[in-house]
């Protein structure tokens, strides 16, 4: 049996891939929300209750996790025999230390929306044992591809690719708030729709996703920032873009409601 560790939105979907190939997929029911044991039950999951009794039961654990609990999942499962996939967005030098915490261990990076959908989404591996993971979504919507032999890889191509989406939507929401802070806001977006004419509802959006997920991009910016600095890069690109995501906070769908929490009104 497969361990999932936990289902959200996109481990579920996950999950769901692996179902639909006829194999059995453990999750831990303990302490979960009713969200959650939702989604599990839907994506036709066995529940072992328990993270202990998911380690003994399963011989691979995924787990896909907010990242900033990435480690702490790893903890919970500190000398597990089977194989361990962490697949969060953390930086290459946490997922070494995730690493440090079983036996043996695979790098991933999930690229894309829950994968419901053949083509949107692929899934970055890196280890001695990658190819077993890959081998698993064999036929599925989720493409899997195996970077190399070296765990991290797959973690800084995540890094370095959320780099550009998140990192320039914290940008961009950045810039309308300023400019609306020195009251050129209107002149800025009529100068955009002339030279620059996707920016208007790229800010738009921008503010939409971060309203539903900036709460848990924060830590992950704050990762890339880490990544950047891993290559003698500054790393305030990723704190600045954590920064605006944590002050944007959760709820709401608008460029007006993430423009005022900046501002602080």
């Amino acid at each position: 049996m497969i361990g999932i560790v936990h289902p959200g939105q996109m481990g579920a979907a996950v999950a769901k891939n692996l179902v639909d190939r006829g194999l059995q997929v453990g999750w831990a029911s303990a302490g979960r929300g009713p969200d959650t044991r939702g989604r599990a039950a839907a994506a036709g999951l066995i529940d072992c209750e328990t993270v202990a009794r998911l380690a003994d039961e399963c011989d691979i654990v995924l787990s896909i996790c907010p990242p900033h609990a990435a480690v702490e999942t790893a903890q919970l499962l500190r000398g597990y025999t089977g194989l361990y996939a962490d697949l969060n967005a953390v930086s290459p030098t946490t997922a070494t230390h995730i690493g440090e915490h079983v036996d043996r261990f695979v790098d991933g990076g999930i690229i894309g929306p829950p994968p419901h959908t053949d083509g949107t989404t692929r899934l970055y591996l890196a280890g001695d044992e990658a190819h077993t993971i890959a081998a698993l979504f064999d036929g599925t919507p989720l493409r899997a591809q195996v970077l190399g032999p070296q765990p991290g890889d797959a973690s800084a191509l995540k890094m370095m690719y959320a780099a550009w989406t998140k990192g320039t939507a914290a940008m961009l929401l950045a810039i309308r708030t300023a400019a609306r802070s020195f009251g050129v806001e209107d002149a800025l977006v009529e100068e955009w729709e002339i030279s620059q004419p996707t920016l208007p509802a790229r800010s738009e959006q921008a503010a939409q996703s971060a309203l539903a997920n900036g709460w848990r991009w924060a830590f992950e910016l704050e990762e890339i920032g880490h990544t950047f600095a891993e290559a003698d890069l500054p790393a305030g690109f990723g704190a600045a873009a954590a920064e605006i995501f944590g002050r944007v906070g959760r709820g709401g769908d608008d460029l007006d409601t993430a423009i005022t929490r900046l501002m602080g009104d």
